[in-house]
This record gives structure tokens, C-alpha cells and sequence, in this order.
């Protein structure tokens, strides 16, 4: 079992190694919904949020964090993203013992009704497509021992482009360590790990005239060629430290808590970026974020609330995030998560 963990702890700084020697793989991925930063706390945090996850997100963004539940646990999250585009997260958790987390995970982006434009009409057919995305994901995570948690993802991803699909399977990696020093843990993980996708469907079947200048001839049947994609495959690195209060023992505070989030995030498909987050939390009730993007084309500056309560013996907790994405405006997300 120590080698396993010893692998699950190495695999993912090999393939981030490999991951930045190539930096040549700009806009060489599908999927790309799989890169938006799911979740209202981690979106507030500003994606840096590997190293501190312990919600039902933890499915996206690290596997290993699901073993931080001690009941199971449903999340759903909403984010209304830029124009008219509507993604969304379901998940539950349940622990199969105190060392033993199953998780289960629906992504979904739909990009609503749009017109189809041709040559012939370029103002529009009157017929109209969609793109819609889904992932499906399954989770095991373990605690290996007090201070160490690792996790895996399985996931089905789907991709919908009016008529013609693209689908493939992916798994996801992660660990989280706690180091016992002022309340610092330190988290990995490697998502999207996958063979490729490609695109197939019945409007790649066209009619072609080979011989533009001969009238009279025959249109030759034809099919259209589209290339074969891998998800894209992102590797994180973080750390999350308790500056005053929660675990830090040399700066204690019943009522308040200080965090700080930095996470490193390499993808396949653009250069090294950084993420930064900070949380302030007032008696375990009520929490106030914010967050930066660094390196990033549109998002910078993000923030959020959240607030926990409990009802009739649940555990519930309602977070909202609210992302400066320039041009593209405001993007808001809002979750909620519940512990039976």
C-alpha cells in the first residue's frame, strides 16, 4: 500500500515535468468546458483551490479531497458564464468507511439555440443547433493515513455539436498532504488524462464538384475530415496555509480564520499560470474571498461569500462567486452543498 501511495504521490510531478518541457500544444484540446473553475468557493479563491478542496468539487478539482467528509454529501452548483453559455455541477459523496470515499459527479455545458449561417446565407437558415458537453465522473479516494489523502476519477466525456458527437474516457489523479506546520497542506493532482476524441456525425457527409468549371458534371459524394483531440490535460500543484486561526498553532483564534490559497496550474495547451486566494471565515459561519488569476487571457480578479447553517440535523452551506472576465463581463456562480 505505501508503494502505491509513493506512485499516486510521483505520477502526477512526472507527467507535470513532461507537461512543461512542451509548450508548443497552444489550442490543441477539446473539452475545454473540463478547464472552467467549477464550484462558487474554488471560482472565489481564484482556481487556487487543489491543496484545500473538502467539498463535493473536490471531483474536479482533486480527487483526494472527497476524503476529507465524514457523512455523505450532495453539491450543486450553477454558473451562468458569458454569452448565454450555462454550465452546471451535481455531485454526491459517500463514505464507505472512515478510510474508503465513493464519489459520483455530473458536469453539463449547454451553449443554448444559435442560427445556423451559411455561404449561400450568411444572416441565416432559420434552422438553428446547440452545443452541448457532459462529463460523467466516479471517484474513490482513501485516506492512507491522519495527514495523507489520495483520490482517482473516471470520467466519460461527451461532446455535441448539432449533430455530430465526440467521446472519450479520462481519468484524474490527486493527493493532499497535510504537514502539520501552521496548518499547511499541500496538494496534486493531474486531471484529463486521455486518449483522444474525434468528431463524427451525418452533416460530414457533402456533395462536392470536383470540376467547378465543367457544367453538367456529377457531384461527387465526399466526407469531411475532423482531427482527433485529447481532453486538456492539466496539472496542478498547491498550497493552502492557515495564517491566523484553524490550524495554526502559533496564531490562534477561536472566532476568526485567515487562509491563504496559492495553486501553480500548468496545461497542456498554454503556458504555466498561477492562482492566488484568500478567505477570511468569522466563527466557522460565514466567509468572505477573494481571488487573482495570473497569466490568464480574460480572468483576473474574482470574489465571493459563503455562509453554513444547519436544519433539521443537515449541514448546509450556500457559496457565490462572482469572476472579472474583462470584455466577456461578470460571471457569476452560486452552490450549495449539504452533509446528511
Amino acid at each position: 500500500m505505501k508503494r502505491i501511495a509513493k506512485l499516486i504521490i510521483a505520477l502526477p510531478l512526472v507527467l507535470g515535468t513532461l507537461m512543461a518541457q512542451d509548450i508548443s500544444k497552444v489550442a490543441t484540446t477539446a473539452s475545454q468546458f473540463l478547464k472552467l473553475e467549477l464550484g462558487a468557493r474554488g471560482a472565489s479563491l481564484g482556481g487556487a483551490y487543489v491543496a484545500g478542496v473538502d467539498d463535493i468539487s473536490a471531483i474536479h478539482w482533486n480527487p483526494a479531497g472527497i476524503a476529507n467528509f465524514q457523512r455523505p454529501g450532495a453539491y450543486a452548483s450553477y454558473l451562468n458564464l458569458y454569452a448565454g453559455i450555462q454550465h452546471g455541477f451535481m455531485g454526491a459523496v459517500y463514505p464507505m468507511s472512515p478510510t474508503d470515499f465513493f464519489g459520483l459527479g455530473l458536469t453539463y455545458l449547454n451553449s443554448g439555440e444559435m442560427e445556423v449561417n451559411t455561404i449561400d446565407f450568411p444572416e441565416g437558415t432559420t434552422e438553428f443547433f446547440s452545443v452541448s458537453n457532459v462529463a460523467i465522473s466516479t471517484s474513490y479516494a482513501r485516506k492512507m493515513t491522519d495527514r495523507l489523502n489520495i483520490g482517482v476519477t473516471v470520467k466519460y466525456v461527451r461532446e455535441q455539436i448539432w449533430r455530430e458527437v465526440a467521446s472519450t474516457f479520462g481519468f484524474d489523479i490527486g493527493s493532499q498532504f497535510n504537514t502539520g506546520i501552521l496548518g499547511t497542506t499541500l496538494g496534486m493532482a493531474i486531471t484529463n488524462f486521455s486518449s483522444e476524441m474525434k468528431f463524427d456525425g451525418p452533416d460530414l457527409d457533402v456533395k462536392v464538384d470536383i470540376n467547378p468549371n465543367n457544367q453538367g458534371n456529377v457531384d461527387k459524394e465526399a466526407r469531411l475530415y475532423t482531427e482527433s483531440w485529447p481532453l486538456p490535460l492539466v496539472f496542478r500543484m498547491g498550497i493552502k496555509t492557515d495564517l491566523v486561526g484553524g490550524s495554526n498553532e502559533m496564531i490562534k483564534s477561536q472566532q476568526n480564520r485567515i487562509t491563504l490559497f496559492i495553486d501553480g496550474n500548468d496545461p497542456l495547451d498554454h503556458e504555466l499560470r498561477f492562482n492566488y486566494g484568500l478567505e477570511y471565515e468569522w466563527r466557522q459561519i460565514a466567509a468572505l474571498r477573494l481571488g487573482y488569476h495570473h497569466n490568464y487571457d480574460t480572468a483576473k480578479l474574482t470574489g465571493g461569500a459563503g455562509v453554513k447553517f444547519s436544519a433539521s440535523g443537515v449541514a448546509m452551506k450556500i457559496d457565490y462567486s462572482v469572476a472579472d472576465f474583462g470584455v466577456l463581463d461578470l460571471v457569476q456562480q452560486l452552490s450549495l452543498g449539504m452533509d446528511f
